[in-house]
């Protein structure tokens, strides 16, 4: 053998063996995907790539002109062709429904093969393509980080879909507003990670943030109170100093919100606090309480509150009523929740019409009073077409309530509640209460007093120990909550929601057994190091 050949056949060898030990870089997708069969090769996107959709429907419209506009801002400014399911040859993106549905693939569920040729994308319904743009989308921003180029995906096929049905995220807009532009980009963190139910959490103590047009004065006078510098000023609202600080969102701009929302497969869940909470109401309309007590828009923190509504005036009844009337009029979807959390009860023990609504009513007690009112409440919004959903405090033995709880003190509530065949959504404070600490509190922003660091985030599972077969039908997923006593700007929101936001979504999204929490930290430092980009 000529000394030639010998250097070729080196020269191939050391070919073959670095090609055989290159490594595929790791699909990043959050949350983790059921199944995932990773391939060798790209899918390259560039000008000529078509995307293309098929058997859409008018249904799914919206959802897909969201995919067609935010395409250029996903690869990097590149325009879509557009074409049809037979447009869908080399070099194209096809989203189509299944003709015949795949059963194991449920309302959200989505296959996607990425080849070096195409990528199709199919789904029973147009929620279930959505997704599978969003795998789509990570696909390319992990294959970026790995340096292959900006338009690169690569190879896979992938069947994906969720574990539970209810995917939330929660937005406190009451103790500091955030407007329109911010609800937007909050939403559109959830559409990335496949959420889709937004907790709109509008009303409290600190100020009421929806339009009323039969209470003009909960946005006069509820949705403002004195600018502090600090939320833990405790002194309340003096009578010479400017209320200045608050606003609320117009009809106009939340069906522009629930539109926005309904494009990304999201459905939005309002909040109308009962019967606790409620300052900012009292100020505008003092004669709903119990007492003579001078009530101001909150402008810190107080514990425990006082301010409740008078449970034994029919006026009260008569005032929630027309609210959530004008209320469901603006969200389409089924639920309105209506609070019931920290109703703390002592004015009722002293206040003649509620102790008179006890007896008339035969009740046990106060918490007793609680229930009925709540029932009251639970069934004016089904003679209208809606269902409530309530804060897990209404929980008893005995309660005659068979609304939704969301349960957020634990698991004893969360037990009991399903036994009793209430359906349930889990959000403790435990896991899922993003206003707390994620690191050393010494090193971080201010915050409220509580650890839940990623790691602990990601232990979150929705399902309750314990429950029968059952029971465990009762539990329809899970939410993160982002209370913003200590979040007064836009950067400090995505500081605290991001990255748990991510470890929620693959506890409500991903089987228990698919999660990974190694892997699950390396996905989030390469989604951190795009979003810095």
């Amino acid at each position: 053998m000529t000394r030639h050949i010998k250097t070729l056949i080196i020269l191939l060898l050391a070919i073959f063996s670095i090609t055989s030990c290159q490594k595929i870089e790791p699909i990043a997708v959050i949350p983790e995907p059921s199944e995932c069969t990773q391939k060798k090769g790209h899918f390259s996107i560039d000008e000529q790539t078509i995307l293309c959709f098929g058997n859409i429907g008018e249904e799914g419209r919206d959802i897909m002109k969201t995919i067609r506009e935010s395409y250029p801002k996903k690869f990097k400014g590149l325009q879509p062709n557009l074409g049809d399911e037979e447009s869908a040859g080399k070099n194209s993106i096809l989203f189509a429904i299944n003709e015949k549905p795949d059963e194991t693939l449920g309302d959200e569920g989505y296959t996607l093969t990425v080849t070096p040729r195409k990528v199709v994308a199919k789904a029973n319904t147009v929620a279930g393509l959505f997704y599978a743009y969003q795998t789509l989308v990570q696909m390319s921003y992990a294959s970026q980080i790995a340096g292959n180029g900006p338009y690169s995906v690569p190879c896979a096929k992938i069947k994906d879909h969720p574990r539970f049905a209810y995917r939330g995220a929660h937005l406190d807009v009451s103790r500091h507003f955030f407007n329109v532009d911010y609800v937007k980009k909050y939403l559109d963190m959830m559409a990335s990670y496949k959420l889709n139910k937004f907790h709109w959490h509008l009303t409290d103590d600190h100020g009421w943030r929806i339009q009323i047009d039969k209470y003009p004065a909960l946005t006069s006078k509820g949705a403002w109170r004195p600018e502090r510098s600090k939320w833990d000023t405790l002194h309340p609202m003096l009578p010479d100093e400017p209320a200045t600080y608050g606003g609320f969102f117009t009809k106009d701009q939340v069906r522009e919100i629930v539109e926005y929302a309904a494009a990304r497969n999201i459905d939005v869940i309002p909040e109308i606090e009962i019967p606790g909470h409620c300052s900012a109401i009292l100020y505008a309309y003092p004669q709903y309480a119990c007492d003579n007590y001078p009530y101001v828009v909150a402008v810190g923190p107080y514990w425990p509150p006082k301010a409740i509504m008078c449970a034994g005036n029919d006026d009260v009844l008569r005032f929630y009523k027309d609210v959530l009337d004008e209320v469901a009029e603006l969200f389409p979807y089924p639920y309105i929740h209506i609070g019931g959390d920290e109703a703390f009860n002592d004015n009722w023990q002293v206040c003649p019409k509620c102790q008179q609504r006890i007896a008339d009513k035969g009740l046990k007690d106060e918490m007793a009073l609680q229930q009925w009112l709540m029932n009251e409440i639970e069934q004016h919004l089904k003679s209208i077409g809606k269902k409530a959903i309530i804060w897990d405090d209404i929980v008893s033995e005995d309660m005659v309530n068979k609304s939704t709880i969301m349960c957020w003190q634990g698991p004893q509530a969360a037990i009991i509640a399903a036994n009793h065949g209430n359906d349930l959504i889990l959000c403790p404070t435990s896991h899922c209460y993003f206003n707390f600490y994620q690191n050393d509190p010494d090193k971080e922003p201010l915050a409220m007093t509580g650890l839940i660091t990623l790691e602990k985030a990601y232990t979150f599972d929705p399902m309750p120990e314990g429950l029968s077969e059952k029971a465990q039908k009762h539990i329809l997923g899970g939410q993160c909550n982002l209370w913003t006593e200590f979040i007064n700007t836009p950067k400090q929101a995505d500081y605290m929601i991001y990255p748990r936001i991510c470890a929620l979504a693959e506890c409500v999204w991903t089987d228990p057994a698919h999660k990974d929490w190694k892997k699950f930290q390396n996905k989030v430092e390469m989604h951190t190091a795009y979003r810095k980009k």
